[in-house]
């Protein structure tokens, strides 16, 4: 084998992922170099790109900006290890609240369907519960299904997407 061929490495292979893996959640300070700065929080590190995406919080905290900084760009890396800073669940589905009402309409709306359906579908406590395969927690949507076999699973949440109330 050549020296040529053996000359190129990929970053992936000389960087440190360890450093990159403590860097998430502290508070940084990015240099570009362009000799721009950047500072927030990191919320992950692209390993392969060493791209970083920083959360930017609010002043009224309700809402935060997220920034790219792409990995070919950034010149340093200043990090406080000091103190780790817990972020928000970016990707978390909104809660759906129901009132006890509406959720006894749609658990029976949701029996009545997969019973039509034949399905053996029976009731424990808040829980419906298909051949001991299926669960479906409140507030019963598709999202609240849990079973260890996808084509079921599929099945049932699509049944479930039928249901409007």
């Amino acid at each position: 084998m050549s020296d040529n061929a053996t000359s190129f490495t990929h970053n992936i292979y000389s960087s440190d992922p360890i450093l990159f893996r403590d860097y998430i959640n502290k508070k940084v300070t990015v240099t570009t170099h362009d000799a721009n700065t950047f500072s927030g929080v990191v919320y992950t590190v692209d390993p392969v790109s060493e791209s970083v995406i920083l959360i930017q919080p609010a002043e009224n905290k309700e809402k935060s900006s997220l920034k790219i900084i792409i990995g070919s760009a950034i010149k340093s890396i200043d990090c406080c290890f000091d103190s780790e800073i817990l972020l928000p669940d970016l990707f978390a589905a909104p809660s759906v609240r129901l009132s006890e009402e509406e959720l006894k309409t749609r658990k029976q709306a949701v029996y009545k369907l997969l019973s039509d359906n034949r399905f053996p579908v029976k009731e424990e406590e808040a829980v419906l519960l298909i051949e001991d395969t299926v669960r479906i927690e409140p507030p019963y949507r598709s999202e609240n299904c849990m079973c260890s076999n996808s084509i079921i699973l599929k099945r049932i949440q699509t049944l479930l997407n039928q249901v409007t109330t």
